[in-house]
């Protein structure tokens, strides 16, 4: 579903999200395949990207809805799998504060990027 050529992608809605240094940008776009999310991040130095499905959006805003609303210091990992991609939502700190890290599992059949730190 990642559109690097660009040829038949067709961008349907484009949101941008500054937070300190980084910005973040939620792309809707469509392709001959369907419609996906696009979600990056860049930083000064670069530029992380992942892909949902669009078939799997709901599900994985409301675990991002879950991380980003809840008080609990207890709150666990979790794993999305959609179609042929796996998710991975982890919490971290550092002397910044809390962050939540969106990863997905990388497999020979979608070698495509992906990481995702929110801080």
């Amino acid at each position: 579903m990642e559109g690097n050529s660009g040829g038949n992608d067709v961008e349907l809605l484009c949101k941008t999200l500054q937070v300190e240094h980084k910005l973040f940008y939620f792309d809707l776009k469509e392709n001959p395949r369907g419609q996906y999310l696009k979600i990056s991040e860049k930083t000064s130095s670069t530029r992380s990207t992942i892909i949902v499905p669009f078939s799997g959006i709901a599900w994985f805003l409301d675990l991002f809805n879950y991380y980003c609303n809840s008080d609990d210091q207890e709150i666990y990992s979790k794993e999305l799998q959609m179609d042929t991609k796996v998710f991975y939502f982890d919490i971290g700190e550092n002397k910044r504060g809390r962050f939540l890290k969106l990863t997905k599992l990388v497999t020979e059949a979608d070698p495509s990027l992906k990481l995702l730190g929110v801080n």
